[in-house]
């Protein structure tokens, strides 16, 4: 299945924005001129501009235009587990993104149910029959992710090692059809396990960064519970806040 035109402009303007092309504090080229450029409409032009305000890369300045507000970071020298809190973004997308390689080691993947103690935890109900799957996720080499997945079996029936190390949302949405919503998330610190210390290589560090997603497709079934353990050296998120309005 094709992307949708805004989203190929997004993507485009995306990495132009983020190679340089378009400088921190620069002003985009009007609506009228990329409509030109990219052969479609103003309202094409308006959506895939609507994403990049998302994440926080453009701000738009009533009767100014269109401000670049996304700054390049220096290169670090240990990559960073790189988050867009604000919008859903597999890791293989960011370390594509970023220049990173991304490499996956699949650690367990079992068939189970959702018991009370999970449907607690993630919403699922009890009694569901789930894919639990446990990977280790490394950035140019370096182990910086433990995730532990579940998945609702009834809208993800198997999965293997392949799709495990390879892309499991690239499976879901160009072999399964799933069209993904949203996804809730949220971020603690919490002490490291034994695996964790072993696993991502901690040294004396003891704690983690816990990110904690419940996803939902369109339809709003919650079919993904994942809890991603981080490394706390080279942890990064992304977001965009917005001022809420005023309370009376």
């Amino acid at each position: 299945m094709a992307d949708p035109k805004y989203n190929v402009i997004f993507q485009i303007l995306r990495h132009r924005i983020e190679q340089g092309e378009y400088k921190f504090l620069s002003l985009l080229p009007s609506e009228n001129a990329l409509a030109l450029e990219f052969s479609c409409t103003r309202n094409t032009v308006r959506k895939a501009l609507a994403l990049l305000a998302g994440q926080g890369h453009i701000l738009t300045m009533q009767g100014r235009g269109v401000q670049v507000i996304y700054r390049r970071r220096p290169v670090p020298s240990r990559p960073p587990s790189t988050f867009l809190l604000g919008g859903i973004e597999s890791l293989k997308e960011a370390a594509d993104r970023n220049g990173f390689s991304l490499s996956t080691r699949m650690l367990s993947l079992e068939e189970s149910y959702v018991d009370r103690e999970l449907a607690k935890r993630s919403g699922m109900a009890v009694g569901e029959v789930v894919l639990r799957l446990r990977r280790l996720r490394l950035l140019n080499d370096v182990p910086l992710i433990l995730d532990e997945n579940v998945f609702l079996k009834s809208i993800v029936p198997s999965l293997n090692k392949t799709i495990v190390e390879s892309s499991i949302y690239a499976h879901l949405e160009h072999e399964l059809g799933v069209t993904v919503g949203s996804a809730t998330r949220t971020v603690t610190v919490e002490p490291a396990t034994e695996d964790d210390v072993e696993l991502l290589h901690l040294g004396g560090l003891g704690c983690i960064v816990a990110v904690t997603s419940s996803t939902f497709d369109t339809n709003g079934l919650l079919f993904e519970y994942t809890v991603s353990r981080h490394s706390p050296i080279g942890f990064e998120f992304n977001t965009t806040a917005r001022r809420l309005p005023a309370s009376i």
